[in-house]
């Protein structure tokens, strides 16, 4: 397969009323989005975002993260893996890099965005001046997660970590991989797509019941139309994602956790 699902919004529409881009690429466009969309927000870290937990129950997880938002311009389409770097940055430093210094980390083509792999090395490079003294080795690994039990047992372990929140004073995000056609403010826009999920409800113990709050970062041009985070079931995720693995079998990776 070409290098045209990834992780960012990817191939663009170019119809007869002007340019429409999604965030994603190979598997096209099912409900287009509007071709002209409204302004998008300046691109940057807002200041708030998700609040953190002085200490989470065995099955209630925040991991405190600002929102980041892409910029509403055709260039940047593809650069949703990007934007989920900033928000996952966000818990572990406070002064952020600039998207494009985030964007070449993770050798980011504009065209098409970046792959698990990169994203992974790319994050780690940020944060391994401060992660490896403590903890001897890397936080993040890239997993081809295959299952939804797998899935709850990564989100368990990271934004639930003791290990983290005694080395780090927090826990730790998870970023997965996506098809954006069922996810909420996608408007059936079918694409690649990257998130930050910063919080879990794991206490149901059904997939149907337990839930997640990630980030959205990509702009209206991209097909996002939503606020700054979505909560959804578990299941209703893990559908996203098993989408993403039919779709774009070439990037094994879809969980960094």
């Amino acid at each position: 397969m070409t290098n045209h699902a990834r992780a960012g919004c990817a191939t663009a529409l170019v119809l007869a009323t002007g340019i429409v881009a999604g965030c994603g690429g190979s598997a096209g466009a099912l409900s287009a989005p509007p071709a002209q969309p409204p302004s998008a927000s300046p691109s940057g870290p807002a200041p708030s975002g998700v609040p953190a937990t002085a200490e989470p129950s065995s099955a209630s997880f925040t991991v405190a993260v600002r929102p980041f938002h892409e910029p509403g311009d055709f260039a940047h389409r593809n650069y949703c893996g990007s934007g989920a770097t900033e928000v996952l940055l966000s818990a572990w430093i406070a002064e952020l890099p600039d998207l494009e210094t985030v964007a070449r980390r993770a050798h980011l083509d504009p065209r098409s965005g970046q792959t698990g792999a990169d994203t992974t090395a790319g994050i780690n490079s940020f944060i391994d001046p401060l992660v490896t003294p403590a903890l001897g080795r890397s936080w993040y690994r890239p997993d081809h997660v295959t299952g939804i039990a797998a899935l709850e047992a990564r989100l368990r372990a990271d934004l639930g970590s003791t290990q983290a929140r005694r080395l780090f004073g927090h826990a730790v995000p998870v970023m997965v991989q996506t098809m954006t056609k069922t996810m909420p403010g996608w408007r059936g826009w079918q694409a690649t797509h990257m998130i930050t999920v910063s919080a879990a409800d794991l206490g149901p113990g059904d997939p149907g019941l337990d839930t997640v709050t990630y980030a959205e970062t990509p702009s209206a041009l991209a097909g996002y139309r939503g606020p700054d985070f979505q909560t959804m079931t578990v299941a209703a995720l893990w559908q996203a994602m098993h989408a993403f693995l039919a779709d774009d079998p070439s990037d094994p990776v879809n969980v960094i956790w």
